[in-house]
């Protein structure tokens, strides 16, 4: 089984204002950081929609190929595009995350495997029970349904998870920060707190 990655980076981060793929924490962008954190794929995807404007980032970048369809779109066009079995897919307002995380779904989703239980998804659950649909790993064999959704403008990826064999895997409570994203100013203030607190400033 191979495993790639993805950052979901093609919203329009209205309730933001801003492009978050841009936003920083101590200096570094948070693209940055997270494609630093999961440099260690062998395959590494950018889904950015219809945007541009990124840093010189060493990752392959991958337009929607459904336009205006959000988080489905891009995930749609990172797996149309990619060569590995599966990818790992954070968003790019996941500020926190880490290798450790993308590690702990990879072993997750073989361990399914060789226990003889094909997946079309595994995604996160952290300890107040929320589900992170768009942190997680997704394989080719969602392709089916994604186009399915696509096609009938139904967006919403839960809905698309309903229709997949999924394992919903309980992330550790001192991991579950790294499924934190950031989605309003108020967001973006309290996260530069909690960074500012951990690296002692």
């Amino acid at each position: 089984m191979k495993f790639g990655c993805a950052i979901l980076a093609g919203g329009k981060s209205s309730r933001m204002g801003t492009d978050k793929a841009l936003l920083a924490l101590d200096g570094q962008k948070f693209i940055e950081r997270i494609a630093g954190e999961l440099s260690a794929f062998e395959e590494r995807i950018i889904a950015r929609g219809n945007n541009s404007n990124l840093p010189d980032i060493d990752w392959k970048i991958i337009p929607d190929q459904y336009p205006d369809h959000g988080p489905l779109g891009g995930i749609h066009a990172a797996l149309s595009a990619c060569e590995a079995d599966a990818l790992f897919f954070v968003t790019c307002d996941m500020p926190f995350i880490q290798y450790s995380l993308a590690k702990l779904f990879c072993c997750a989703f073989t361990e399914n495997l060789e226990n003889g239980t094909a997946l079309d998804a595994v995604v996160a659950v952290t300890p107040d029970e929320r589900i992170h649909p768009l942190c997680g790993i997704y394989t080719k064999s969602a392709l089916p349904v994604l186009e399915k959704q696509l096609l009938a403008d139904q967006n919403k990826v839960m809905m698309a998870l309903k229709q997949m064999n999924v394992d919903y895997l309980q992330i550790p409570s001192d991991m579950s920060i790294q499924c934190s994203n950031i989605n309003t100013r108020d967001d973006y203030e309290k996260i530069k707190t909690i960074t500012e607190k951990t690296s002692g400033a």
